[in-house]
């Protein structure tokens, strides 16, 4: 294998060495590796991660066009050491252009073109392909998309559907052909020229054309993708007229694009948006000489800022982004042969405007570089009493979805009441029930007289009929709710989700007799809540896709009227069954939406729940191990014995842990179980270090305030050190580990102290490195 670097030896052992990410105005290369030179042109990659490992694409053949073409795939568990594991031909058929996505049900997905060459120079026809594979290795034979002639060059999937730009002369002329017919004119004898159209699908076979895309100058090589507020940004190669490269962007429905002309050539366009917001293109740049190069980009601007080591025929590059670092696979013949390189590039990060806001390592945002043995680590509740037993007669041993909140000083709980002899034998009719407690762990059932149950009204059921099987309300935090909706409500009624009201939290109506969200499968704790942060209601349903239990969303501004739901991304774990979701805003940081999906496994038919975090309410991160496991007390090893209840609380005389709750003894005894668990405050995830050693350094931020305040534990020998570092990666004087005081202990709120004062730095860009020793970290915040 063959190294290369970048900048003065110096200058990279700094970036290399340095306590920090080394992170400044520019983007560093860190390295570029030849992984893979065997076949005799090796050309046009692409990159992806699936399943905790590397997996690079790219043709193999004789010379850069012909009849031999076959897709090489690569693979690497450590992005080091790379090994052939499939290899896609087709007989007479030249396939080239292979790139690779992950389909909704967690297959992956290759889309490429064949051609027929005459000779080497002459192409006497051509087809998009695509082939997916359950596990990297063996791959389906190629199958035709579209029509002859057309070019998918590269495929996006979003929301579970296939987006992609084709490009071919004969569809938009016959589009220019209905045109004319339309207004009573001729079509142009000129010589057609290579148009673009937009396509969707479902699956990744069958597309329809959404829009056609009205870029002159044989536009053709196109990447599409999407914003988290549903924008669609393209980046388009054109080689007629001026020849520069186009950038576009639309709204949904995607019918029209508004298009910006760069100041540079595009060949093999690749982008990416990061997780601070920025986007980062690799294209080639063709002045003076053919070279790759990574850009910056927006919407409507392009600007190249670092070249890659590449050459000659080059370019055609694969991007992914993972544990800080822009990882980027293209070609190039610079070394005199056509090889695969594979390039690590550290980008600047924007900075994030935190203000006093706690921030939470529970997801990698605000993680900038790990390192040492540093990780991040999830953390299991601990398992309290049993604060609940469903033994009444309208109870019993299939009660659920239970939802639990705090009402000023008095905490409410709401569940279904149900009960089976065998799991196909109900015993009676669902109910829903409610119970208070003034402490979250005693708790009483009031009679409400309100409905009659095997001829009596006393008992606490608020609900019964249509919806008594998932009655999911909540506490409407709307500062306009109307006085007779404080408390709103999801049940299922017939096809759809049906809203209802209540004054006091007990009595309650419907909203409006026709459902209001009809497209979902709703067999479910289907839930909503007002999001302070977005200004609306959010609601979080269950779907089925692609044969699998899901998750969608839609919000609603006075929850009637909702948006069309669309399923939900996770990234972190594989395609599972998830049964309910739990999501709701983190109470202490109500930017981060916590969710415990649970996991059904069809083998054994267990469930457990899991934890899953978002900062916009589509994109999630989920852990893929329990948080609460079949082994933890006491009977969950079985069908529905495990679910979490929506709602954490914060228990008076528990300031220092929150309460969550768990469901226990489904189907297995006379009555249903619902047991405390207990988190640490903040403490689902923390960055963690053994006796070992380790640090995490914070993306750039700016903040508000005049303390930093940390929640952290440390062992017995443990620690944790603190420094301020400039926008380069700099240790700033007096707040250097130096200038700090070494910390033990466990401390949920703990001010740290530095020579100077903390607020002296507040309004500028700074990076925070923790230095951790046999330690957590869990959160920090100013103030």
């Amino acid at each position: 294998m063959n190294r290369i670097f970048t900048g003065t030896l110096f200058a990279l052992l700094a970036c290399l060495f340095a306590p920090s990410t080394c992170n400044a105005e520019e983007p560093k290369l860190l390295e570029a590796v030849k992984i893979w030179d065997q076949g005799k042109h090796n050309a046009f990659t692409d990159l992806i991660r699936w399943r905790e490992k590397w997996y690079c694409a790219f043709r193999e053949a004789d010379a850069h066009v012909g009849g031999d073409g076959k897709l090489r795939v690569l693979e690497s568990a450590d992005g080091k050491t790379w090994q052939p594991v499939g290899l896609v031909e087709e007989e007479g058929i030249d396939l080239r252009d292979p790139h690779l996505s992950i389909t909704p049900d967690d297959r992956l997905m290759m889309v490429g073109g064949g051609s027929v060459y005459k000779g080497t120079k002459t192409i006497m026809g051509r087809q998009p392909r695509v082939t997916f594979s359950k596990d990297g290795r063996v791959w389906t034979a190629p199958q035709r998309v579209l029509t002859e002639g057309e070019w998918l060059w590269r495929v996006t999937w979003n929301a579970g559907k296939c987006y992609g730009i084709s490009y071919n002369a004969s569809a938009r002329t016959t589009q220019e052909a209905q045109d004319a017919a339309k207004e009573n004119k001729p079509v142009s004898s000129e010589p057609a020229e290579w148009k673009l159209k937009l396509v969707v699908s479902d699956d990744g076979i069958t597309y329809k054309i959404i829009s056609h895309l009205g870029v002159p100058g044989h536009p053709n090589e196109s990447t599409l993708r999407f914003m988290p507020d549903g924008e669609l940004l393209a980046m388009v190669r054109r080689e007629g007229g001026d020849k520069m490269g186009w950038i576009g962007s639309s709204k949904p429905p995607y019918k029209d694009f508004s298009w910006t002309e760069t100041k540079h050539r595009f060949g093999g366009p690749n982008f990416l948006r990061l997780p601070d917001g920025n986007l980062w293109a690799t294209s080639r740049l063709s002045n003076p000489k053919a070279q790759t190069t990574l850009a910056r980009m927006t919407s409507k601007t392009y600007e190249p800022v670092l070249t890659l080591p590449s050459g000659g025929d080059t370019s055609y590059a694969g991007m992914v982004w993972h544990d800080g670092l822009l990882w980027v696979s293209y070609y190039s013949s610079h070394e005199g042969k056509s090889s695969i390189y594979l390039a690590k590039v550290e980008v600047p990060a924007a900075p994030v405007e935190i203000g006093n806001r706690l921030e939470l390592f529970i997801d990698d945002f605000m993680v900038g570089s790990l390192a040492g043995l540093a990780k991040r680590k999830l953390h299991a509740p601990t398992p309290q009493e049993v604060v609940f037993t469903y033994d009444q007669p309208w109870e019993g041993n299939t009660s659920a979805y239970v939802t639990v909140f705090q009402d000023r000083d008095l905490y409410r709980m709401y569940y279904r009441g149900s009960h089976h002899e065998g799991k196909k034998n109900p015993k009676h009719a669902e109910t829903t029930g409610y119970a208070e407690s003034k402490d979250g762990i005693h708790w009483t059932r009031p009679k409400l007289d309100l409905f009659e149950f095997e001829g009596s009204k006393a008992n606490n059921i608020v609900w019964m009929g249509p919806g008594a099987h998932n009655f999911t309300p909540f506490l409407d935090a709307n500062p306009k709710a109307a006085a007779d909706a404080r408390y709103k409500a999801f049940a299922r009624s017939g096809k759809g989700l049906i809203a209802l009201k209540s004054a006091d939290g007990v009595r309650w109506t419907r909203m409006q007799e026709s459902p209001v969200i009809t497209k979902g499968a709703f067999d479910s704790q289907n839930l909503a809540f007002w999001d302070g942060q977005l200004g609306k209601y959010r609601d979080y349903h269950r779907i089925f896709r692609q044969g699998v239990r899901d998750i969608a969303t839609c919000v609603s501004d006075d929850f009637l009227s909702w948006t069309e739901p669309v399923a939900i991304e996770i990234t972190g774990a594989p395609k599972e069954h998830l049964y309910t979701n739990a999501i709701q805003p983190y109470d202490r940081a109500p930017h981060l939406l916590i969710g415990f999906p649970t996991r059904f496994v069809p083998k054994g038919e267990q469930t457990e729940p899991t934890l899953m975090v978002s900062r916009d309410g589509l994109n999630f991160q989920r852990w893929q191990q329990p948080v609460i496991p079949a082994t933890a007390p006491k009977d969950r090893d079985g069908n529905r014995s495990n679910y979490m209840a929506w709602g954490m609380l914060n228990l008076p005389g528990k300031e220092k842990e929150i309460s969550v709750f768990g469901t226990e003894a489904y189907y297995a005894g006379p009555a249903g179980r619902l047991r405390r668990f207990t988190y640490r405050i903040d403490g689902f995830v923390s960055v963690h270090a053994p006796a070992g050693g380790g640090e995490v350094v914070t993306r750039p931020i700016r903040f508000k305030g005049n303390d930093l305040v940390i929640n952290y534990a440390a062992g017995k020998e443990g620690s944790l050190a603190v420094e301020f570092l400039d926008e380069n990666g700099k240790a700033l004087p007096g707040f250097s580990l130096a200038d700090g005081k070494v910390l033990q202990g466990d401390e949920i709120a703990q001010k740290v102290h530095f020579a100077e004062k903390v607020g002296s730095l507040a309004g500028r860009v700074v990076q925070i490195r923790f230095v951790l020793k046999d330690a957590d970290l869990f959160s920090f915040r100013f103030q």
